[in-house]
């Protein structure tokens, strides 16, 4: 495949992010984890792909890989609801591993990203 036959990176990343997508709604997380670390790759500089990466990873309890792409994500910059759910895996996923000590800093950082993006709780 010559240069002018590569397929254009918005391309590649929409692909790989409908894949991994559509793997992890209908029940594949294994695949889905695949497609989105692929993407990771792609696109390294996406703060999304990282978080979604790390999401899946959690579910997976693979906790040490989801602690380094939610770290990642939130290194690369996401808005304040995307940030809350990267500290909220960090918080599980420390927590899991038996680091209490992270496991709440990051749930305090979960809270204040939650009040950040207006998603507190307070407004009812």
């Amino acid at each position: 495949m010559g240069t002018t036959d590569a397929m254009p990176i918005q391309t590649m990343r929409e692909t790989l992010h409908l894949l991994g997508w559509l793997n992890a709604r209908y029940g594949r997380p294994d695949r889905a984890v695949g497609y989105f670390e692929l993407m990771t790759v792609v696109d390294g500089l996406n703060a999304t792909s990282w978080r979604t990466l790390a999401t899946i990873q959690l579910s997976l309890e693979k906790n040490p890989e989801a602690l380094v792409s939610a770290a990642k994500a939130l290194e690369l910059g996401l808005p304040p609801e995307e940030a809350a759910l990267c500290h909220l895996v960090c918080a599980i996923a420390a927590r899991r591993l038996g680091d209490t000590s992270e496991s709440d800093r990051a749930a305090g950082e979960y809270l204040k990203a939650r009040v950040l993006s207006g998603q507190g709780g307070g407004e009812s």
